[in-house]
């Protein structure tokens, strides 16, 4: 063995009897087949797609103009905004959503991500404490 964690040398295949060099895989013999004549196939999917061929206009318009994503527009929930704490700004959610101030998924969504930011929060501290442990034990 060539190291730990490491079962072959560098430079050692991991599959010697995997498909040998130089040999081309399937999507660059599709890609070298069509190199020449790309032109001509995009002349004739965009003669299509005007003449009406709707699966034509579809791909086009798929490759030109993807479908637009969903956005939401900025909510301000004074109540969670001046929470001093993620527990008072949860509560302050769930009352804005039960009082229909806010789209109770919108209110989910953004329980979560206090949920995350307290998670990363705690993480932080009990990096700090164990790095004061770890100090005071190497003083002693």
């Amino acid at each position: 063995m060539a190291e730990r964690g490491r079962p072959f040398k560098p430079g050692q295949s991991g599959n010697p009897k995997g498909r040998p060099r130089g040999i081309v895989d399937k999507r660059s013999r599709i890609r070298q087949a069509f190199d020449g004549a790309m032109p001509d196939v995009l002349q004739a999917l965009l003669h299509r797609a005007r003449n009406g061929d709707v699966a034509a206009i579809a791909l086009v318009l798929s490759r030109v103009a993807p479908p637009l994503r969903a956005t939401r527009e900025p909510i301000v929930v004074e109540s969670a905004a001046n929470a001093t704490t993620p527990a008072e700004a949860a509560q302050a959610l769930v009352r804005a959503a039960a009082a229909g101030e806010l789209a109770p998924d919108v209110a989910a969504e953004l329980i979560a991500a206090l949920r995350g930011c307290s998670d990363i929060r705690q993480a932080d501290e009990i990096e700090r404490r164990l790095a004061e442990l770890e100090g005071n034990a190497d003083a002693s």
